[in-house]
């Protein structure tokens, strides 16, 4: 069972335009440059990923490791450029599954998206998208509310230039993430941060129940 549903709302220029991302003679940026570009594109696309998440619950999130937010990736970019991808996961009451959606459906028209719609499946399995596809910071942005409670928001920026292993290597010292330094859960209200020192803020991993 597949059903489609579109909420149409004028587009609007939601972040800077690219001029300025790159040096004035068309150089890819690096070193600091590349940080504090790289460091206002994670604040300006995490606003909307936490307004959307606070909508629907403003308590710790699950954050997979491997899909924090920073890590910067080249996946789906071309040479010299980086992207950001998160996932985060939470549970509701089933009962307001529907109420949730419409309000992150009229958030994200009211901040200028169009926004589409997917509904799949049936019974506990069944699942219904909210989904921006390449606007403002985004390539893509969907949240899924599955019929049991679980709800699922991921995002994938769009590309910007500068090359994705010197920007982590710059924000993140060369720690090892698998072992740390990343938050396993997240409040959308938390306090943002990019990059770590090394060693601090260590977060180790969930402890085992």
């Amino acid at each position: 069972m597949r059903k489609r549903w579109r909420v149409s709302a004028a587009v609007v220029v939601l972040s800077v335009a690219l001029t300025g991302c790159v040096n004035g003679g068309g150089m890819i940026p690096t070193g600091d440059e590349l940080v504090a570009q790289a460091k206002q594109h994670y604040f300006d696309y995490r606003a909307i990923t936490n307004d959307v998440q606070a909508l629907i619950y403003d308590g710790p999130w699950e954050s997979d490791i491997g899909l924090f937010g920073m890590q910067p990736s080249g996946a789906g970019c071309g040479d010299d450029s980086y992207n950001f991808d998160l996932t985060r996961n939470t549970k509701i009451d089933p009962d307001e599954r529907d109420g949730m959606r419409e309000k992150v459906q009229d958030y994200l028209a009211d901040a200028g998206f169009e926004v589409e719609g997917q509904e799949l499946g049936s019974g506990d399995a069944q699942s219904s998208d909210v989904i921006v596809r390449r606007q403002g910071d985004f390539s893509l942005l969907m949240v899924t509310f599955i019929a049991n409670g679980s709800v699922l928001v991921t995002a994938t920026t769009k590309c910007w230039p500068g090359d994705p292993a010197e920007l982590s290597k710059l924000i993140f010292g060369g720690v090892t993430l698998s072992e740390g330094y990343l938050p396993r859960e997240e409040s959308p209200s938390d306090p943002l941060f990019f990059g770590v020192t090394p060693g601090e803020p260590a977060f180790g991993p969930t402890p085992a129940p």
